[in-house]
């Protein structure tokens, strides 16, 4: 796919009850890794279900491979990949559900799909109500990657996983930001993981946001991640006092 911009936000407002969300202005490039983060409750999966057409914006406009999610939302979700720690599964064996979920992706990739059982160790045979809260996780990830989709979104892909499959995580996300056509935005609280593979960052707290731009920008000589989070929230609390 030949785009200036994956997703493309432009004057975004999100009113939800006494919580409000605002975006002036971000973009995510083809083969870009952009890092959603902040603390909870700052934004990020209220941001994430407008890209995935599950909230409409109060104002603004909100493109995904060009299109308006809220509006074509079966166009967006087959060609971009979402993933949240909190969407059921239908309680099939892991085979089976993976089999049904092919069949609504002409891209559906069966040969990767084995590699990233075989990398994230979950068995096929096994029922998704017996599966372990990472191996869920995994399943999810999975689904999200196997039809190659143009963006993939992934919401705390970390949940419940240990060392060695956070590891296969990041590799499986940087096999995909290796295309030059495609992006993956990742939202999660394991800060050192978006901080080593992500080249962009927006930063959210308290609904706007903190900073954003290229991880070496946001993110100061010396400092972490994390480290960059407290001074920016620090600073917030600052301004409103």
């Amino acid at each position: 796919m030949s785009q200036t911009h994956l997703v493309d936000i432009r004057g975004l407002r999100i009113d939800r009850g006494a919580f409000s969300l605002r975006i002036p202005a971000w973009t995510v490039a083809p083969g870009s890794v952009v890092g959603v983060v902040g603390p909870n409750g700052a934004g990020k999966t209220t941001l994430i279900d407008c890209l995935a057409g599950l909230i409409r914006p109060t104002e603004g406009t909100v493109r995904v491979v060009g299109r308006d999610p809220a509006a074509e939302p079966m166009f967006v979700r087959s060609r971009a990949g979402f993933m949240s720690d909190d969407r059921p599964l239908f309680d099939l064996s892991v085979a089976r559900l993976l089999r049904m979920l092919s069949g609504y992706y002409a891209s559906w990739d069966e040969a990767l799909v084995e590699e990233l059982l075989a990398r994230f160790r979950v068995d096929p045979r096994v029922r998704v109500r017996d599966l372990s809260r990472g191996q869920g996780t995994s399943v999810r990830i999975i689904a999200a990657l196997a039809f190659r989709p143009d963006v993939v979104v992934l919401d705390e892909p970390g949940t419940g996983l240990d060392l060695g499959a956070r590891r296969a995580v990041l590799e499986a996300v940087l096999s995909v930001a290796r295309d030059p056509t495609r992006s993956v935005i990742i939202s999660s609280h394991q800060l050192a993981d978006v901080e080593r593979i992500a080249d962009a960052l927006l930063v959210l707290q308290d609904g706007r946001v903190a900073a954003s731009g290229p991880t070496d920008e946001v993110v100061q000589d010396g400092e972490s991640l994390e480290e960059t989070l407290l001074v920016l929230r620090a600073s917030g609390m600052e301004a409103a006092s």
